[in-house]
């Protein structure tokens, strides 16, 4: 099992909400092994109990490695994919998201280059229901929209019901279904989208 992210948070206090004073930036290279943590937590926390130890170690291995993660924002310009971060006014990072253009799933309609997917939405299990995820997809939506995307699309475990009534409150709709893999086990994950 990973490692437990600590960071030095505090719940919100009166009206203020933890986003309120949480910024979002590109992802650095630096930020890699934060990201990783963050990941293995969050997958672990939410799913760890729906797989095989052996899947889930694998998973994790392959896919919130420091190693893996550094590649992927080092590769960012090629492949597509931008990475965003939440940073809390000390510069700890609380979460990421992923913005990953022009791809699109066969349950969609319109031209796939129109679409982008909303991929990878994890928050630090000690800020999760503070707006920090709330903050991220809003800087997704944005960046997509500037860029000319037309429509934006995320997968969603079906049995993750708090993540679920998020997306819908922002205005994802379910357009179908698809499998996810953790290793030999197969998941049905939602597919969302939302018109930009």
């Amino acid at each position: 099992m990973a490692a437990k992210v600590v960071s030095p948070l505090t719940k919100s206090t009166g009206s203020l909400r933890l986003a309120d004073e949480v910024t979002i930036g590109e992802a650095l290279v630096s930020d890699a092994a934060v990201i990783a943590l963050i990941g293995a937590n969050t997958f672990t926390t939410t799913f760890g109990h729906s797989v095989p130890e052996n899947d889930l170690a694998d998973f994790l291995a392959a896919t919130y490695s420091e190693k893996v993660v550094k590649a992927e924002i080092l590769s960012a310009r090629e492949n597509n994919v931008t990475t965003f971060v939440a940073r809390n006014k000390a510069g700890v990072v609380l979460g990421f998201v992923q913005l990953v253009r022009k791809l699109s799933d066969p349950c969609l309609e319109g031209d796939a280059s129109s679409h982008a997917e909303l991929r990878r939405l994890y928050v630090d299990v000690s800020t999760q229901g503070l707006g920090v995820g709330s903050k991220l997809i809003a800087t997704v939506e944005e960046m997509a929209k500037a860029e000319g995307f037309e429509q934006l699309w995320l997968t969603v475990w079906e049995e993750n019901h708090r993540s679920q009534q998020l997306y819908q409150r922002l205005g994802y709709v379910k357009k179908g279904e698809t499998e996810f893999a953790t290793g030999g086990c197969i998941q049905t994950d939602w597919v969302l989208s939302k018109s930009l």
